[in-house]
This record gives C-alpha cells, sequence and structure tokens, in this order.
C-alpha cells in the first residue's frame, strides 16, 4: 500500500464530514481532521480483526493458535507424550507448537477416518503427521508357508532364486520381495523389534532430506596420479547420491523407490539409467571443451555415454573408450585414460538432516535497511559541505538553505569558511546537518528536474522516480528515492547508505574481490556483495572494513558458492583475512569455505556467520577424514570482535588474546556444530594460553572436541563431547545439556549425566554399598553417553544421534526435543505423535511399528 492510499484510509472519516465544516478546520490548522485520523486508525484496527476472524473459520487461512480450537470441534486429540503446547512467544515455541498440533493433521482428519485401516493411509499419516516419507509394508505377505497343492500362489512362498540379482540386493530393506520365517518378536517392543509375522506392519521412515546440488564442479583426483577420476563431491569426499523424489498423484499409491528420498543403487542405475539420469533428474554430468578462442564451454553428457559400475577400486578399472563410469554409491565418475577433460561439473542430490551449513536450500536472507537516517560517519567532508550551504549558489543548495531552521542558519553565519575549526562547533554543525538532512527524507518536493540537472543518476535514482510519476511512492521508497538524491548530489561531502554488487558469471562482477575493490573505492556505509552462482571462487580475500561500515557477503537464496583458498605464497597465511584499525562488521551467509580458514585482526567489531560451512580440518578426504585435523577455521587474533555463529557446521575456534591486559571475547553460538575433528582437540581454546579469554553462550549445538575458555554465559539443550574447562566457575549456567564427567564448568541445572548420578546415589545411599554405587554409576554415564551414526563431516549422518542413543539425550532438551544440533527438527515429538495416529488408525488385531531407514 503507498502513502496516498494510506492517508485516504486515515481520512475516510473526515470525507464524510459536510464540506463547510471541513473548510472551516482547514482554516483553523486541522484539529478535527488529526481527531478523526486517530479514530479512523482504531477502526481500520478493527475491521482487520473482523476480517481475520472470518478466516479463522477455516483450517487453511487460520492463525496458528486457532489450529487447537478447531481440532476440538472435531474431536483431534492432542498425544500428551509427545509434549503440551507452550507459549508463541518466540520463533522457536511457534515452531514446536505447529510439531505437537499439526495443520495438515487437523484438515485431515475427517477424512482419514474415512480411510481406516487402508494401508496407504500410514504413508499419509507420516507425511501429514510427522513430514516424514514413508513406506508401509505388510510383512505377513513375506511369511514364507506350505502350501495347498489346490491353490498356489506363485508369488508367495518360494525360496531365493540367486540369479536374480536385483531382488537380493533388496533383501531385509523396505522394498523386500523375499519369503522369511516367522519372527515371533513383536513389532512395537522398546527392546528388539520384530518384523515377519501376521499381525505386523511397518513403517519404514526416511529421516534425511536430500540437499541437491546444480551444475556445482566435481573434484578431480590428479594430486593421486588419477587425473581422469573425478568424485561428484567438490570436496572430493565419497557419498551416496539420492534419487530426486517424485509427488504420488494416486493416494491409493504404495510409495516405491521413485517417490523416496533413498540412495541410488548400482543395480538400479544399470537397469534404468533414462531414470536417474538426465535434465531434471537426480543426476547430470557436464564436460569441459576448449573451443577455437581457448575458452571452456560446458557440454552436457549424453545418457548413452553413462554407464553403471562399481568404482570401489577404481584405480584398476578402466571404461570403455568414450564411456564414462558413474559410481551412484560411493559418488565417484570415472573416464578413460584417454579422455580426459577440462573439467566436469555434475548436478546430484546428497542427503543431510536440516538446514545447517552451506547449502541450495530456502533461507532467510538478512536484509539491510536502504532508507537509513543519516548519522556522524556519513559526513565525509563536513568543511566542503558547510562551505557550500554557507554561500549556497546551486538551485539545489539554496533550496535546501531556505527549508533549514534558524539554528542551522546561526551557525552557518558564525561559521568562518576556514579549513580549521573547534571540536565543539564541529559536533555542532554534524548535529544540525543530521537533523536538516533527515528532514528531507520524507519530503515529498525535493526532487526538481531544474535542482537536479548536473547531478547524474543512478539507475535505481531513476526507477524510483519513474514509480513516483506512475504510481506514487511508499513511505520507504521516497525516504530512499531521496536519500539517493543527496548522496548523489554530494558524493564528494557524504558515503552512500547502501550498495549492493552482485557477482557471478554474467554478473557486473565476476569474481569477490573485484566487488571488493569497488567497495572499497566507493566506501558505503552498508554494502551487500551477492553471489548469484554456484561457482567455486579462488580469489585470496582481504576485507577491511572501515568504522562505521558493514559489508555481507552472502549467495543468493538456494545458492551454495564454495570459496576455496588455495596455498598460493609459502612465507604467508592464506586465510580468508578480517582486518580493521577503526572498526566495522561483516556478515558471511550460505558460503563454504574450504582450503583454510577465517582469521579475524584488528579493531572488527562484529562477524557473524549464518548458514555457512567452514570445513572442519580445513579439508577431507575420500572417507571424510580431515586432511588436517589440527587446523582451526576461526582464529580470533589479538582483537575484541563479537562473533556470531548461526546455522553453521564450523572446525574449531582459536583466539589469541592477552588475558591480563584485556577484556574476555564474546562468542554466540545457536544451532550449529563446532567440529574440533576430536574428543582430545580444542573445539574453543587458545594456543598460547592455558585459556581461551572468551564469554561464550551456546544454545542447541554440538561440540565435539574439548572447551577451554575463561567463562560460559550460558549453554542450553547442547551436546559437549569433550571435557570442558573454565575459569569462572561461579558465574554462568549450563542447563539441559550433555556435560563429560570430568568437566570443570559453572553450575549445571538438569544436566547428564549429573541426573543420573543423582539416581544412582538414591539407589545406593548407604556407605557399605560404595562399591556398587561406583560401578552402576560406570555403567549408567556410559549408557547415557551421546551416540552419533557418525563423527565425520560429509557423511550423510554426520551428528545424528543413533536409534541406540539413550531417551535422557534423546529427549533431554528444555522441551522435551533431542539435545543438539538438530534440536529443532523436534523429532521426538514427530515420533510420539505418529506412534500414537498409527495405533488409532492400524486395522483392529493388527500392530504398526516404526522402523527408521536412515
Amino acid at each position: 500500500m503507498n502513502g496516498n492510499a494510506e492517508q485516504s484510509l486515515l481520512d475516510r472519516l473526515y470525507q464524510l464530514l459536510p464540506v463547510v465544516h471541513r473548510q472551516r478546520d482547514e482554516v483553523i490548522g486541522g484539529p478535527l481532521r488529526e481527531l478523526l485520523r486517530v479514530i479512523a486508525e482504531q477502526v481500520n484496527v478493527v475491521e482487520e480483526d473482523i476480517l481475520r476472524l472470518y478466516e479463522s473459520w477455516f483450517i487453511e487461512t487460520c492463525q496458528d493458535w486457532v489450529v487447537p480450537y478447531i481440532g476440538d470441534l472435531i474431536g483431534f486429540e492432542h498425544v500428551h507424550e509427545a509434549g503440551e503446547p507452550g507459549s508463541a512467544d518466540t520463533a522457536e515455541s511457534r515452531m514446536r507448537n505447529r510439531i505437537l498440533i499439526s495443520r495438515r493433521e487437523v484438515a485431515k482428519t475427517i477424512q482419514m477416518r474415512r480411510r481406516r485401516g487402508t494401508l496407504p493411509l500410514l504413508e499419509e499419516l507420516a507425511r501429514d503427521t510427522a513430514g516424514w516419507p514413508a513406506r508401509a509394508v505388510e510383512f505377513y505377505r513375506l511369511l514364507a508357508f506350505a502350501q495347498p497343492l489346490n491353490h498356489l500362489e506363485m508369488a508367495r512362498g518360494r525360496t531365493v532364486d540367486l540369479r536374480r540379482t536385483n531382488v537380493l540386493d533388496l533383501i531385509d530393506g523396505p522394498f523386500d520381495k523375499l519369503a522369511h520365517t516367522v519372527d515371533v518378536r513383536r513389532i512395537a517392543s522398546n527392546r528388539t523389534q520384530g518384523r515377519y509375522n501376521l499381525p505386523n506392519v511397518g513403517l519404514f521412515i526416511w529421516r534425511l532430506r536430500e540437499y541437491p546440488v546444480t551444475q556445482g564442479q566435481s573434484a578431480c583426483l590428479e594430486e593421486d596420479g588419477m587425473p581422469n577420476a573425478f568424485t561428484f563431491s567438490f570436496l572430493g569426499n565419497d557419498a551416496p547420491l539420492l534419487a530426486r523424489m517424485r509427488p504420488e498423484t494416486d493416494p491409493n499409491h504404495i510409495a516405491d523407490e521413485s517417490n523416496l528420498p533413498i540412495p541410488i543403487r548400482r543395480l538400479a542405475f544399470e537397469r534404468d539409467k533414462r531414470r536417474y539420469y538426465g535434465e531434471g533428474k537426480s543426476m547430470q554430468i557436464w564436460v569441459g571443451e576448449i573451443d577455437d578462442k581457448g575458452i571452456i564451454t560446458k557440454k552436457p553428457v549424453e545418457v548413452d555415454r553413462i554407464i553403471a559400475a562399481d568404482l570401489s577400486d577404481w584405480e584398476r578399472y578402466r571404461p570403455p573408450l568414450t564411456k564414462i563410469a558413474v559410481d551412484p554409491v560411493l559418488g565417484r565418475i570415472l573416464f578413460h585414460p584417454d579422455e580426459s577433460p577440462q573439467g566436469v561439473w555434475a548436478s546430484f542430490y546428497y542427503g543431510f538432516s536440516a538446514d545447517i551449513g552451506g547449502g541450495e536450500y530456502n533461507r532467510r536472507l538478512h536484509q539491510v535497511s536502504q532508507m537509513g537516517l543519516f548519522t556522524e560517519p556519513d559526513f565525509k567532508n563536513l568543511l566542503s559541505l558547510a562551505k557550500q550551504w554557507k554561500t549556497p549558489i546551486s538551485l539545489l543548495n539554496r533550496y535546501l538553505y531556505d527549508q533549514f531552521e534558524g539554528q542551522t542558519r546561526e551557525l552557518l553565519k558564525n561559521y568562518d569558511g576556514s579549513n580549521q575549526i573547534s571540536e565543539e562547533l564541529r559536533r555542532q554543525l554534524i548535529r544540525a546537518f543530521i537533523e536538516e538532512l533527515d528532514r528531507q527524507l520524507q519530503n515529498t518536493r525535493l526532487y526538481d528536474e531544474h535542482r537536479f540537472t548536473a547531478v547524474k543518476l543512478n539507475q535505481e535514482t531513476q526507477r524510483l522516480l519513474e514509480l513516483m510519476n506512475t504510481r506514487g511512492l511508499q513511505r520507504g521508497e521516497l525516504s530512499r528515492l531521496n536519500r539517493l538524491l543527496i548522496e548523489q548530489a554530494f558524493q564528494n561531502e557524504l558515503a552512500e547508505h547502501f550498495q549492493f554488487y552482485l557477482v557471478g558469471e554474467g554478473e557486473t562482477f565476476t569474481t569477490i574481490d573485484a566487488a571488493l575493490q569497488e567497495w572499497r573505492k566507493v566506501k558505503p556505509r552498508n554494502a551487500i556483495i551477492e553471489i548469484s552462482d554456484n561457482g567455486v571462487y579462488t580469489d585470496p580475500l582481504a576485507i577491511l572494513p572501515e568504522r562505521g561500515q558493514s559489508l555481507q557477503i552472502r549467495a543468493a537464496n538456494r545458492k551454495r558458492p564454495i570459496i576455496y583458498l588455495l596455498e598460493i605464497y609459502k612465507n604467508r597465511p592464506e586465510s580468508l583475512g578480517v582486518s580493521s584499525e577503526s572498526g566495522g562488521c561483516l556478515i558471511l551467509d550460505g558460503l563454504m569455505i574450504t582450503g583454510r580458514g577465517v582469521r579475524v585482526t584488528g579493531k572488527v567489531e562484529e562477524l557473524k556467520i549464518r548458514h555457512c560451512t567452514l570445513v572442519p580440518g580445513w579439508s577431507i578426504g575420500h572417507d571424510c577424514e580431515p586432511k588436517r585435523p589440527a587446523k582451526p577455521s576461526l582464529e580470533l587474533h589479538k582483537t575484541n570482535c563479537r562473533v556470531i555463529i548461526e546455522h553453521s557446521i564450523i572446525g574449531s575456534i582459536q583466539v589469541y588474546k592477552d588475558e591480563v591486559r584485556s577484556d574476555p571475547i564474546e562468542i554466540q553460538i545457536s544451532d550449529s556444530i563446532v567440529d574440533a575433528t576430536s574428543d582430545e582437540r580444542e573445539a574453543v581454546g587458545a594456543p598460547n594460553w592455558p585459556r581461551a579469554h572468551t564469554i561464550l553462550r551456546i544454545a542447541r549445538s554440538t561440540v565435539i572436541g574439548q572447551v577451554q575458555t575463561h567463562a560460559i554465559a550460558h549453554a542450553e539443550d547442547s551436546i559437549f563431547t569433550g571435557s570442558i574447562t573454565v575459569t569462572r566457575r561461579q558465574f554462568g549456567c549450563l542447563r539441559f545439556c550433555y556435560v563429560p564427567p570430568e568437566s570443570r564448568a559453572p553450575n549445571r541445572f538438569q544436566c547428564q549425566p549429573d541426573l543420573i548420578d543423582q539416581i544412582v546415589n538414591q539407589k545406593f545411599p548407604r556407605p557399605e554399598q560404595a562399591e556398587a554405587r561406583a560401578r552402576t554409576r560406570l555403567a549408567e554415564r556410559l549408557r547415557v553417553r551421546p551416540i552419533f551414526n557418525s563423527f565425520r563431516y560429509g557423511n550423510p549422518t554426520y551428528c545424528q544421534l543413533s536409534n541406540s542413543c539413550a531417551i535422557e539425550i534423546k529427549r533431554g532438551a528444555s522441551d522435551e526435543s533431542e539435545m543438539g544440533a538438530f534440536h529443532d527438527l523436534f523429532q521426538p515429538q514427530r515420533e510420539a505423535n505418529l506412534r500414537a495416529r498409527l495405533e488409532e488408525f492400524i486395522p483392529a488385531g493388527m500392530e504398526a511399528g516404526i522402523i527408521f531407514a536412515n
């Protein structure tokens, strides 16, 4: 809604008055108009509430807080085992409430009751209740039994045919077709789960999500003596490729391999390559070819050139000439030795648990206000501005001078035009000029063609002027236009408030360093360097913000560019350097940084890392082992920089700071993984001092390695795999965390294994039970120790809690969710909801069990 429409809404009561009363009101300054505007504003609020009440009649359009009430009307029962809904005052609590009471589940409750007892309904329950793709299997159909001769079923009870390799490849999985002997264990048992029995129905669940990589560079193994060998992953690690999910169109259809995010099998790929390979499918490969001008162009590889192969021992394997061998299980590509291409690019899908780290997923971009008010750092040349306005010559200067208040004119009259002024006069001029320029930001008459004849207007300014002439401008657009007009009229005296630089193939800048050079030249107060593609950038980057500057280097939404820091010089470090002599802030958003880490020095005020991956150990091998496990991903060297890390994967953090002569650095970590690659290495530490001179605040994170710090102000819902050593134990608190027993940490509340120790002490209170108490305590501490499916970055199950992990960890957070970086997935609540719904909708006499496929 533009400014004119807003004014018309506020003046609609005023327009109902007779003309004679409006004329009299305008004569005395319009007090009646102002009064009716206040009343009209409240009338508009009431009208909006009435419209929202109508929307709340329907489950599709109602607000989140209305969903439980609509559920009560149709008899929808909340699952209390999953936890009780809480207040909706934070984004995290609102997300949890949406999991506990699903809008989609309430909307389909009546429909599901009509379909009670059908097998496809169980898959739909998993999608609507828990948000997990699933496949339902009736295990009684896979039982081997003696058949009567007069009623043979040739598809059941058959012995294994060793020639049917594809069937053997699916054995004991969700797509198993072979007959099995009876299993007397219950499928819903909490101990060991059975499968093949008459009442058993299994619901296979896929918790890992599929994430795309679009035309990403593949890694060549030339260093290993194999210039014809490539991996789909740019990091050079082996990782399974996932099949792209196809939505099910028939509600009665049972999900098959094409409807689920499952790894592509070699046999399935060999049998039907066209199903998996090609444009818009699960994978596609491009090779580089050099044209007559020496330019490398990407050429897609036809499906007829692709062959499926087991490349576990690819040093000895040689594909036929003109053919390309692909192993989807390991994510490897192999060319004939005589056909090494000039670069390989690939599109594919990989698996991971959540939207953490750099990736092509939808994320909220941090936007910079483009209509900011003027501040002291905006004045690059205050005296030049004062001289122009003291004796205004141009039409614009004369117009602005006429708009000045008397106090500002008096200051200009007292200024003698010299190049040396007192500090007091400087402060007075800056304060007066800020007030005058801020007042002009909402001036609808500032632009006049004659005033700005000699001013070169940029494209954005011209676009806003066209909008002003066609439809009018909103309040924010008017402020942005007037700010741009003032900046371009006084470009030598005023700093630009905002600049946007696009980097990528076909964009204004093709390298990040070129955009940084332009940023250093223009020196805007706020700037965004956005990378619009998935390219690999090898520029040696040195970022030098100044006082009052804010720079954001980010990936465009649903993009994942890679900053590859090469070793170019032997006599100096090649990290991404951030340094300042006066201040400034830097934001890294949506990037993957490999090869080296980030080093911050000087007087940088703040560093924010959002949705980024700083590869632990700098880089990884084909088995996901870090190549330089002891190297830090983030170094803070003699700086007071405040660090904020959100939704990121990062290696160890090292702080070089004198704890005697300076204050500690503040580091905030939330929804992230800090990986020192081993429990024995420092996740947060200081190489030259006993402990890092930092104050940590950690929430919903997984920290692999030791934490040695000055203080922990607050930590909650997190997992620490290594010991914690804190200097100031009397300061701060850890709550609902796993803290190793040997730690020297601040006060702990509802942490593990402290709670287990309390239970053991209550069970064996007497002195003569000391031996039994110590033995039981040791066993219980081992039981509640977090168990991960993988400790290595690059594996799909990286930092995912194992199914065998103790319930005290899987439901040990403050809101009964799991501890660690994947807390906000609320997987325990999803599982509890799904189990309750399965009991409600399963046919009588049958029993359903959840089987996690990954």
